[in-house]
């Protein structure tokens, strides 16, 4: 009877631990350790360029390109913003205690403040509509969104992205030990039926 129940405990314990130890391989050890002759490194650390590279160019092709930075910068309520600026530059200087000593400006400084804030405002959105193209073509040029990337996730810090992964993924983990340990019990019950049926 014991030799039946073996197998399946065995099984259930090597394939809980296959898995658990699979999952820790995938970040440990950080550095490079020879052991009997075999360099042996986490699959993540190992592979980390590769890595970088082929997540920024997923999320460069399929999230967010230049193109899609271009579109939302195209989105911005410049008219608002524009017209926002130029109004704070404007009071703030038309407004200094200096000027107000002079009583010419006093008087038409309200009505001379809504023109040049006027003019500014229409000139400046006249520039941005012509040099847009322009703009953004510069901008798609000089701004590399996969190296941006790559760089980013390369320069993560490999202790906490493994602590933060972990905590996220913690119960799907532990779902992949309890997975092992079911798979590693049923082929130890086949093991077990095996040895009954040869032992009669």
């Amino acid at each position: 009877m014991v030799l039946i129940l073996l197998p399946p405990v065995f099984g259930a314990v090597i394939g809980w631990f296959a898995n658990y130890l699979a999952i820790k391989l995938l970040f440990k050890p950080h550095l490079p350790v020879d052991v009997l002759g075999v360099r042996l490194q986490g699959f993540i650390p190992k592979r980390r360029k590769e890595i970088s590279r082929t997540l920024a160019r997923a999320v460069e092709n399929e999230l967010l390109s230049a193109k899609d930075l271009m579109l939302a910068l195209n989105n911005i309520d410049w008219k608002g913003e524009i017209e926002k600026t130029i109004e704070e530059v404007v009071d703030h200087r038309l407004s200094s205690p200096n000027l107000r000593k002079f009583p010419v400006i006093g008087v038409v400084s309200d009505n001379l403040k809504y023109h040049i804030k006027y003019l500014l405002t229409k000139e400046a959105l006249r520039g941005i509509d012509r040099k847009k193209d322009a703009l953004a073509a510069k901008f798609k040029e000089n701004i590399d969104i996969e190296e941006l990337l790559v760089s980013k996730i390369d320069g993560l810090d490999l202790v906490k992205f493994e602590g933060g992964l972990t905590d996220f993924m913690a119960s799907e983990l532990r779902h992949l030990g309890f997975f092992g340990a079911a798979v590693g019990f049923l082929l130890g019950l086949v093991q077990s039926g095996v040895i009954y049926y040869f032992a009669k």
